[in-house]
């Protein structure tokens, strides 16, 4: 069997990466297991292709401390030892992921692309050198392995499969010698590029039409949607954005980001390359030939400066519309 860590969003709702994660568990295993640690979710709702579904809850507090779930991992296993552990990587399920190698004595291995059973051993797809090559390794049967979600497919499940059985697991105790501290809801400012679900990109034509001064209109956008603001190589160089928000195979990749805003940039190969795992692209420029357009979505030509307040009121008007949900949690020990 194999069991998947379905990972879900403050510990209450289902990410879509988790229907990709239970598809990769069929290839290593005719059997297939979700474990889900929550802080409160509807088992009604629980409509995924699987064997088994093992319910673990843990209070709101509780849910965010790794340590609370490696414990409920432990009671779950019990005598179970052979079979493998899949995650979708995030901060929290990488913390659990290698808390359980330690204290399971389990090899791991972290961002994969694909996995496939052969015989006895699990042969296994990593991408390396930031995406310009693969790397393929063995492991074994009963390893610990993180998905990187974004080769982790959206899919929905199968509406003729009957409902899996369900097993709840009580009386999971609370890490005596760490507490939750706080939940804090991170600002456009402080969201890093590489965590964030949308981004914005900056370029030359931004500096070309006022630099700084134009940012305060862009900056408007980015607080509306909560999105991070880089750029481009160039930009960079005009001083737009620091060193460390570049985009680019010179500088981040934007592997989590399902939406990238790309504002006055041509769209250089370089540039490309760090958004190319991103799901949907929408670009801002004035010239209708900018490279940008074929990697683009949704292509708007204009200048920014007409466009940006068009699309802010538009976004205005829909209310509750959400592009990010970015969520950091602080622990202490005590």
């Amino acid at each position: 069997m194999t069991v998947c860590y379905v990972p879900l969003l403050n510990g209450k709702q289902i990410k879509s990466s988790a229907s990709g994660l239970l598809e990769q568990a069929k290839k290593l295993n005719d059997k297939v297991i979700a474990l889900i640690v929550h802080s409160g979710i509807n088992e009604v709702n629980l409509q995924l292709d699987c064997d088994e579904i093992h319910l673990i809850e843990l209070s709101e507090e509780m849910w965010p401390i790794a340590s609370n779930h490696i414990a409920a991992f432990e009671k779950f296993q019990k005598d179970r030892t052979e079979e493998a552990v899949l995650f979708s990587a995030s901060p929290l399920a990488n913390e659990i992921a290698a808390g359980l190698g330690f204290k399971l004595n389990r090899p791991i291995v972290n961002q994969v692309m694909e996995a496939a059973r052969k015989d006895q051993y699990l042969s296994i797809k990593k991408e390396i050198y930031g995406g310009k090559a693969c790397l393929y390794e063995e492991t074994a049967l009963g390893s610990i392995i993180t998905y990187d979600p974004v080769f982790l497919p959206h899919m929905k499940n199968s509406v003729n499969r009957k409902i899996p059985n369900f097993h709840p697991i009580m009386n999971i105790m609370p890490s005596k010698n760490i507490k939750f501290v706080e939940s804090k809801k991170l600002s456009w400012e402080e969201i890093g590029l590489t965590e964030a679900t949308c981004v914005i990109g900056v370029g030359r034509g931004v500096y070309s039409a006022g630099g700084g001064s134009q940012l305060k209109q862009i900056e408007e956008l980015a607080k509306i949607l909560n999105a991070p603001i880089g750029g481009s190589k160039v930009a960079d160089e005009l001083k737009l954005i620091p060193r460390e928000r570049r985009i680019g195979s010179s500088g981040v990749s934007l592997d989590q980001a399902d939406i990238y805003i790309a504002i006055g940039i041509s769209g250089s190969s370089q540039h490309l390359d760090g958004i190319k795992n991103v799901k949907h692209v929408l670009a801002i420029n004035n010239d209708a030939a900018a490279p940008i357009f074929k990697r683009s979505d949704l292509g708007i030509v204009s200048d920014f400066e007409t466009a940006i307040p068009l699309l802010v009121d538009i976004i205005k008007d829909k209310s509750g519309v959400k592009y990010s949900e970015n969520t950091s949690y602080r622990e202490a020990s005590v």
